[in-house]
């Protein structure tokens, strides 16, 4: 199978929350941030932060270069650059949005990030990717220690770092601001006295990041998953007295709509293990958090097997895989099937993934192949090999293979002999709107539609596509359509 290194989407960290974001929280405790002084969100995502502050008599404005790229960089008393660093996999670009920001603020720079202190292994989907890892959604993450991150602040800033929490530095450039959060510390301090309000801080800290992370997962986080789990079992005996102690923390939509995403998950997991093992799956074979998923969500493995196996029958009815294609963001969408080209079929619904999964068990192992249709209304997937796609305009079929899969049978088609094979038209149909090619295709096929060339009879063959084109005094150069002189 053809593989390439998956396109980076940013946009998909943008996480949806209903309260103020970690860092802002912070601002507010700390009475930093008051309803008369500026702030500015550098990659404000969505924009909840800006939102819930604009609601409740703050001044907030933001930019994102996805979600709100028409929004100006402007200056401000408080930049915050939350959980921005991490997902950028370039390190000079990391360096220079971090300059940016800085530049920005008038008074204070917050910067949060993820942290990982304990460096545990990737988890499942993850891949190695530059200074981070690549993520199954197609996401970069850099995590750093909380000695790191202070030490690559500083480095690049070249002025004292305070962390205000795990994750969250204050830059000052205002001695005021850095007396007030000084004094604000100081005073919580000598209410209490100094070690006690360090124990609570830390209490809070590490109760605010359970219950992140409880959001995050649609489940009390187990063992293995929380750094700190133990002492959260310390704290309140069981994870049972923590969670009800929490209730009131939770929103519990949040926690509702990612609870059935996880149950999800952990199905189409234990489905692919089920292809792979010719339908037989062990427990083991699930990394630790689908282990934790199963457990909460289904009782025990063996619902959990019961319910996998209860979708991969889901199969046998076409309507449903005629759903899936429905559902499909990518791919060119037919009456009859869908065309997926392998750097997209990532981004496929899962079980389209994991039909296809079914028809590779067949299929010889050195097939090459870059296209798979997948029809809708029959058991037939086919893979399609276009040796020069993305090297031509309009590259021609080099080979097919359908697998029926109601029969466990394959036909094969060369067309590599052929003097007029098959070729393709509109390209980026085949791809995800953020490939790095998409644009480029797209503007040959606006080309070819606004000089009526698209749609032509016979178009779809080598002979007649050449042809036409003499026809209309057009060819075709690298990715552009040209007039023919004279």
């Amino acid at each position: 199978m053809n593989t390439s290194t998956p396109e980076i989407a940013r946009h998909r960290t943008a996480i949806l929350r209903r309260k103020l974001s970690k860092p802002v929280q912070l601002l507010i405790e700390d009475g930093i941030l008051t309803k008369e002084t500026p702030f500015f969100d550098y990659g404000c995502g969505r924009g909840e932060d800006i939102q819930i502050l604009n609601r409740n008599g703050y001044t907030a404005a933001g930019w994102d270069p996805h979600f709100a790229s028409r929004q100006k960089r402007q200056p401000a008393s408080i930049v915050n650059l939350g959980y921005v660093l991490n997902i950028i996999e370039d390190p000079q670009e990391r360096r220079d949005t971090l300059q940016e920001a800085a530049a920005l603020a008038s008074d204070l720079l917050v910067v949060s990030v993820m942290i990982r202190d304990n460096a545990p292994d990737q988890k499942s989907g993850e891949q190695s990717f530059g200074d981070g890892i690549l993520t199954s959604w197609s996401t970069f993450q850099r995590y750093f220690s909380q000695s790191e991150f202070r030490s690559y602040l500083a480095e690049e800033l070249q002025t004292e770092i305070m962390l205000a929490s795990v994750g969250v530095a204050y830059v000052f450039k205002s001695d005021a601001y850095r007396e007030q959060f000084l004094r604000a510390r100081l005073t919580a301090g000598v209410t209490t006295g100094v070690g006690a309000a360090l124990r609570e801080a830390e209490f809070r800290r590490i109760l605010g990041d359970w219950v992140a992370l409880f959001h995050e997962l649609g489940r009390p986080p187990g063992k293995g998953e929380f750094p700190e789990y133990n002492f959260i079992l310390r704290s309140f005996g069981s994870q049972a007295a923590a969670e009800q102690a929490v209730r009131t923390e939770l929103d519990e939509d949040t926690v509702a709509e990612r609870a059935r995403l996880r149950r999800e998950q952990a199905e189409v997991q234990i489905c692919r293990l089920l292809v792979r093992g010719q339908g037989k799956a062990r427990f083991s074979q699930l990394p630790t958090e689908n282990q934790h998923d199963v457990r909460i969500f289904f009782g025990n493995f063996e619902n959990a097997l019961a319910a996998a196996r209860e979708k991969l029958k889901g199969f046998a009815d076409l309507a449903l895989v005629s759903e899936y294609i429905e559902l499909s963001s990518v791919g060119k969408v037919l009456p009859d099937d869908i065309y997926i080209h392998t750097d997209s079929l990532g981004r496929a619904p899962e079980m389209l993934q994991i039909l296809v999964e079914l028809a590779l068990m067949i299929i010889p192992d050195d097939l090459t192949y870059n296209i798979v249709k997948i029809a809708r209304n029959s058991w037939h997937v086919t893979f399609l090999n276009y040796p020069t796609f993305h090297a031509d305009a309009h590259p021609a079929l080099d080979g097919s293979m359908k697998v029926l899969l109601h029969k466990n049978d394959l036909k094969y088609r060369d067309f590599s002999r052929s003097e007029n094979p098959p070729i393709l038209h509109r390209k980026e149909t085949f791809l995800h709107s953020e490939h790095s090619r998409f644009e480029l295709y797209s503007q040959l096929s606006s080309a070819e539609e606004e000089a009526g060339l698209l749609g032509q009879p016979g178009i779809g063959h080598r002979k007649q596509w050449e042809e036409l084109l003499a026809r209309r005094s057009y060819y075709i150069e690298g990715h552009s359509l040209q007039p023919a002189a004279g």
